[in-house]
């Protein structure tokens, strides 16, 4: 059974398309369940504004409708941004939700947005190497914060094809260590095959070292459009496979489950 976790409605800013269309579409793809995960930034970072899910109350209580009602199992998430100074304020907004899971992601390094095109530029400006090395800090730290249940898209900071001309492997095991210590589960990305580095998040290498450390998995298309839903999910189960995954997560209440894959 699979399970794709990661899914936009238009409640969030950037992406289209109703619960509804969604729902459709991952029937059509004969997927087990779905769950929505909205974004939600809880900071004020210059250029990218506080932008809670809109209308909570009412995309609340729209979704509790259609989980009622759907032919096929949904699950409410979020998709939220990790920033270190603001862990209480995203403690207290997740606390007040019921949530079946909450995925972190780390999208900033302090004001520079690493998968923003209009800033790709930076990357110019900096040594790879120490580049990964803040990306993956700032991954163990929402780690280590306990708040959140998944990963979103590990290996992020490789959008746009930019790598570490050495050998960065240390920094994978590191991160695979704080994942396993903390249960925080890995998403398999299929989104990064839409993206300039051509290559699902996380990488071959970076996913054998999870599995080597027995880190759990889900699955999530990061769709911000219906037709997104499920996409590559083939390709990714094929990769979980390769690497020695023989089950997946899935979640209710915070609390997790595994299914064969």
């Amino acid at each position: 059974m699979i399970a794709d976790y990661h899914i936009h409605t238009e409640a969030s800013m950037d992406a289209k398309g109703s619960m509804e269309e969604y729902i459709r579409k991952a029937k059509g793809r004969k997927l087990g369940e779905i769950g929505f995960s909205e974004h939600t930034k809880l900071h004020n970072i210059e250029g990218h504004p506080f932008t809670p899910i809109k209308s909570m109350p009412t995309y609340l209580q729209h979704f509790l409708d259609l989980k009622a009602t759907a032919e096929l199992p949904l699950k409410l998430g979020a998709e939220v941004d990790f920033i270190p100074s603001f862990t209480q304020k995203i403690r207290d907004f997740i606390q007040k939700q019921p949530f079946d899971y909450v995925i972190g992601a780390v999208h900033f390094i302090d004001n520079w947005s690493v998968d923003s095109p209009s800033q790709i530029n930076e990357y110019s400006k900096r040594d790879i190497l120490k580049t990964y090395e803040e990306y993956f800090s700032l991954v163990k730290k929402m780690c280590e914060s306990q708040l959140f249940d998944i990963l979103a898209h590990p290996d992020l900071i490789k959008i746009f094809g930019f790598k570490p001309k050495t050998d960065f492997s240390y920094i994978l095991i590191e991160t695979a260590e704080v994942m396993a210590k903390f249960n925080v589960c890995a998403e398999i990305n299929t989104s990064g095959l839409r993206r300039p580095c051509r290559e699902i998040y996380p990488s071959e290498q970076f996913l054998k070292i999870l599995h080597n450390h027995d880190v759990s998995i889900v699955f999530g298309s990061d769709a911000h459009e219906p037709d997104d839903v499920g996409r590559d999910f083939a390709e990714a189960v094929k990769l979980a496979k390769r690497v020695g995954y023989t089950q997946a997560c899935v979640f209710e209440c915070r609390e997790r489950e595994f299914v064969k894959i």
